[in-house]
């Protein structure tokens, strides 16, 4: 997938200088010769940037340093001394030290993406192109929105779709507020308010990565039950982990959907359910 294929959401924030980038790049030169290293760097790489420029990037592998990788390396090192043991054991050393920081960068992109462009759910293109496929241009919901990256992209999909955004704001408590405004109109208000305000009007609601502190998501559950039973409800989180109470989960009946392109890229499985 080419730039111009990917969804863009808007400005993005433009960041010249992300930290997290350069250290993650720093490594780059050491592995150039070794592609399935490099290739594992350029696409972390690749995603940062498209968020950075206002683009929801292509959907990710499991982000690690693999046996094959580290076999890779070893066999590069054979390869360039093959009879000087000495200077293959120095390069080694330094390669594998170089390699443990690069495992640690990119299974900690999450963190980054968060501290950055407080993205807490990845969103991807491939992603967004499905919901909205299966979506069919009914009108939606979103409730605990957070700073409306999946909003975002449904909008750019179909501009003339309605899709109301909305969350507490709760992260306006947070240092730094005036960098991290939503990517797109959402409406403050809580996940209950919007639901009874904006629930007759739509066919489609969406909640994703609810918080697991707090047990809001099993009174919205409640409150479909009884009086929105026939909408769609779309729930995007880790079952029993990160994301959404307890309570939530339990009471839950989960069909999943949508996995096809909603694969986790680190230990927190995130998956798209459609929840009755």
């Amino acid at each position: 997938m080419n730039q111009e294929e990917l969804i863009h959401f808007g400005t993005g924030r433009q960041l010249t200088e992300i930290d997290y980038l350069s250290e993650l790049l720093s490594y780059q030169s050491l592995f150039e010769e070794i592609h399935s290293v490099t290739n594992l760097i350029q696409q972390v790489q690749q995603a940062v940037l498209a968020i950075n420029a206002g683009l929801l990037p292509e959907q990710l592998p499991v982000l690690k340093v693999t046996d094959a990788m580290i076999a890779d390396v070893q066999r590069f090192v054979l390869n360039k001394y093959p009879k000087q043991s000495n200077k293959g054991n120095i390069l080694w050393a330094k390669l594998a030290e170089a390699l443990e920081n690069v495992d640690f960068l990119v299974r900690h992109l999450r963190d980054a993406l968060i501290e950055y462009f407080s993205m807490y759910g990845f969103v991807s293109t491939p992603f967004v192109k499905d919901l909205s496929d299966y979506i069919a241009g009914e009108p939606v919901l979103e409730l605990m929105a957070g700073h409306g990256y999946l909003s975002a992209g449904l909008r750019a999909c179909q501009p003339e779709q309605t899709i109301i955004a909305t969350d507490n704001q709760a992260w306006h408590d947070q240092p730094d507020v005036n960098l991290r405004q939503p990517v797109t109109t959402v409406y403050k208000m809580s996940a209950l308010s919007a639901l009874k305000k904006h629930g007759d009007g739509v066919a489609v609601i969406l909640m994703s990565w609810a918080p697991d502190t707090s047990a809001d998501d099993l009174r919205v559950l409640q409150l479909i039950r009884e009086q929105y039973s026939d909408k769609k409800f779309i729930v995007i989180g880790e079952k029993n982990g990160a994301t959404n109470s307890k309570a939530f989960w339990s009471e839950a009946k989960l069909k999943p959907l949508l996995n096809t392109h909603h694969q986790s890229f680190d230990l927190i499985d995130e998956r798209v359910f459609e929840v009755e």
